[in-house]
């Protein structure tokens, strides 16, 4: 037998219908909310799980490190990989990689930047406030060495490495040419001397004991730099006045060397007997 509904209880049906969707679309929400909020939960994790890596130098092994925020006082030293905006995906993926130490940052960095900078691995050496873009100094300047970020700028998006920090810039000395002339007479191999003019400068004139690296074409001899020349060694680098070769200076010391020494007034102002003209 069927139950027949009664015209009193038809509106208590309707409300006790209507209370089940209700219920059933809070239920429907929630779960969709706790699954949105677990899904960001779950790409906060695999994003600070790369960004806070640690690159052991030397090894391919990784390491965790604290997510604490710093903030370097002086000078960081860095490498970057450098996309557009559209393929910033593809350094989530790259940090992954590094993270799991399928590859190296410095072979990603070869592979996918769009900065020269991705020939050597995408080294910058030692930067200082100042010298970069807001976005890209607050990023490397908060993030633990051995630890990446990402930023992004006017220039595209940045996965940046912490390589090194120190409080200080290395302070590059002045030197004379007669405290240059005092050198060439000593051992010389106790030194290390760099002359950073272009070839026809060199032929036309040059001291006899230093090695050519013209400035211009530093980024194509500085990756050998280390296996050319001694770093611990006091290093004299000279041009034709003092200028180029105070910005060569000022490379170097970024580059790990630690006495660096700029002979002002350069080759203009030289006249011993070391000097050699002609090819």
């Amino acid at each position: 037998d069927s139950v027949r509904t009664t015209p009193r209880a038809r509106p208590r049906r309707r409300e006790m219908l209507l209370l089940r969707a209700v219920s059933s679309a809070i239920a429907s929400s929630s779960s969709t909310a706790w699954r949105r909020a677990a899904s960001v939960r779950s790409r906060r994790v695999a994003t600070s799980s790369w960004t806070t890596s640690s690159i052991a130098r030397g090894s391919r092994r990784r390491m965790a490190t604290s997510a604490a925020a710093v903030n370097h006082p002086g000078q960081v030293k860095v490498a970057h990989i450098l996309v557009e905006p559209k393929d910033e995906p593809l350094l989530d993926e790259l940090g992954e990689q590094i993270a799991a130490g399928v590859a190296t940052f410095a072979e990603l960095a070869a592979t996918h930047s769009k900065c020269p900078s991705g020939k050597q691995g995408g080294a910058l050496g030692w930067i200082s406030r100042g010298q970069t873009v807001g976005e890209f100094e607050r990023a490397a300047f908060t993030t633990p060495v051995g630890g990446t970020s990402k930023a992004t700028t006017s220039f595209g998006v940045h996965l940046i490495e912490v390589l090194d920090a120190r409080a200080n810039a290395p302070t590059i000395v002045d030197v004379s040419i007669q405290d240059l002339q005092e050198v060439l007479e000593g051992d010389l191999d106790d030194v290390n001397l760099i002359d950073v003019r272009e070839q026809n400068e060199w032929d036309a004139a040059r001291i006899e004991a230093f090695d050519l690296r013209p400035l211009s074409t530093m980024q194509q001899w500085s990756p050998s730099l280390m296996d050319d020349f001694d770093p611990t060694k006091p290093t004299y680098v000279i041009c034709a006045a003092g200028v180029r070769s105070a910005r060569a200076a000022a490379a170097l010391a970024d580059l790990g060397f630690r006495d660096v020494r700029n002979v002002s007034g350069g080759m203009y102002a030289y006249g011993g007997p070391n000097l050699v003209t002609g090819r």
